[in-house]
């Protein structure tokens, strides 16, 4: 003779007493036909296996950790009310995300965003070769510690940050932005104190771009205000280009004891290709500014060596009573599978009286670059603003991968000739990096470079090379 299982007795007795009740409610109607024992312990046991995947769920979303075996709290229907009511209330609450490197909070509907955001680059540089042993200096920096935020309320975002920098403190991004249609293409517009748009490099966070320091292009074909200005900048958007148009005076860091610095400028780049297997980018640039007077730092020297070593440069001269100055660029670049290659030019004109009367005066500068990444990541790069973005690690070190090499070289060169007393220079830079993870990287640099100089400390022609290393955590 056949045996059955025997089922828990509460689940038996739940199931029954459910069945009992729809058959009560039956009865008033025609009589169901009678269940086999085969039948009926299959039915209970579908209901046990019901209840108890209920209250699995239940206990998951109340964080009480029962196990299959604990007894069945509540019957079915009461169970589902719950279970429902909760998932509800989870729906509503905040969500946290880890995918940039620190926690962005989103509200349920997504229209309210904050995320903390900073970095850290400690630099180390040694000299050596140098015609002048003042210039053979080895040493350590902190070369950036940036803290602030970041969010958004539906159409308008925000950004807060401030740099520590140079034993001084300085605000960077400080700005809110407004996103809209223009001509029917999406479009955002930026009021405060932001990157300028200038260059692929220029363009480009410091955090993402290949090597520890911008090209000469990005850090000296550049107004009066420098990297940044306090204005208005429209941005739109198409498919495969961007354009963009803006005011600004001087930075959020002027002290406000002179008149500022006017400077209207304007990028627009494009994608002729853009497909998975190879990316084509082309760019052009130009700003007008009118430039306060009595304002300093209208012309930069090039620390061609990198950030550390400030005797390293290539000095621009002195001219003063500049009123104006006019600059343009162009730019192109190209990623495919695991390699890229860039170049960029520009070139600044500056006006103004001095003793020698009425002047007009150029200077520029080049720069071309590649890279390969040998594993475990490939070039990233913004389309839709023209811009170098953060290279994803597919097997990440802080993980127990192995990380993502790339190796890169560079060639830059500066001609302040037309200035008075300006200097000449260029530099060689091969070097690699080491990307841990997506938001930290080691950087090795090796530089050889050469400057001309008329006045200064170190006067004709000068060569060295320079190690430069960069530890970097940027989220």
């Amino acid at each position: 003779m056949k045996t059955h299982p025997v089922l828990p007795r509460a689940a038996l007795t739940v199931a029954l007493g459910l069945l009992l009740a729809s058959g009560h409610a039956a009865a008033q109607s025609t009589p169901p036909a009678p269940l086999s024992q085969a039948e009926l312990t299959a039915l209970v046991q579908q209901q046990a296996q019901q209840i108890q995947q209920l209250q699995s769920r239940l206990d998951a979303l109340e964080g009480t950790g029962c196990t299959a075996a604990a007894p069945v709290a509540a019957p079915a229907p009461e169970l589902e009310s719950r279970v429902a009511k909760l998932e509800t209330q989870q729906s509503k609450a905040p969500k946290v995300s880890f995918s940039k490197g620190a926690p962005e909070f989103t509200s349920a509907d997504g229209n309210v965003t904050f995320r903390p955001r900073g970095r850290l680059f400690v630099d180390g540089s040694s000299t050596d070769g140098s015609d002048s042993s003042d210039r053979n200096i080895s040493g350590t920096e902190i070369r950036s510690v940036r803290l602030g935020a970041e969010g958004r309320y539906g159409i308008l975002g925000w950004a807060v940050e401030g740099d520590f920098a140079d034993n001084e403190v300085a605000w960077k991004s400080v700005y809110a932005t407004v996103d809209h249609k223009l001509f029917g293409l999406p479009a955002d517009l930026t009021i405060g104190n932001r990157l300028n748009d200038r260059g692929i490099d220029g363009s480009s966070s410091t955090s993402n771009t290949p090597f520890p320091d911008r090209n000469v292009v990005g850090t000296l074909m550049l107004p009066q205000r420098g990297l940044f200005g306090v204005g208005l900048t429209e941005r739109v958007y198409g498919k495969g280009w961007h354009a963009s148009l803006s005011v600004a005076g001087n930075d959020l860091n002027n002290v406000g004891d002179n008149n500022d610095s006017q400077t209207w400028a304007t990028r627009v780049h494009w994608n002729p290709i853009a497909s998975k297997a190879a990316t084509l980018h082309l760019g052009a640039w130009a700003f007008h500014e009118e430039i306060a007077a009595g304002s300093t730092g209208v012309l930069r020297s090039s620390a061609i060596a990198g950030h550390f070593n400030d005797l390293v440069k290539i000095t621009p001269g002195t001219l003063a009573g500049t009123d104006r100055s006019t600059a343009y660029g162009v730019e192109a670049a190209g990623f495919f599978g695991q390699g890229w290659a860039t170049g960029e030019w520009g070139t600044r004109n500056l006006r103004g009286t001095n003793a020698s009367g009425r002047y007009d005066l150029d200077h520029d500068a080049w720069a071309v670059s590649a890279g390969w990444f040998l594993s475990g990541a490939s070039p990233s790069y913004s389309a839709k603003a023209g811009t170098w973005g953060k290279v994803k690690v597919a097997d990440p070190v802080t993980s127990g991968g192995r990380g993502a090499w790339e190796l890169r070289g560079r060639y830059e060169d500066v001609d302040y000739a037309e200035l008075p007393t300006g200097g000449t220079g260029h530099a060689w830079t091969v070097g690699a990096n080491w990307y841990l993870n997506d938001y930290s990287r080691v950087m090795f640099d090796v530089i050889r470079w050469q400057t001309d100089n008329p006045t200064g400390a170190v006067q004709g022609k000068d060569e060295g090379t320079t190690f430069n290393t960069r530890f970097q955590v940027a989220f």
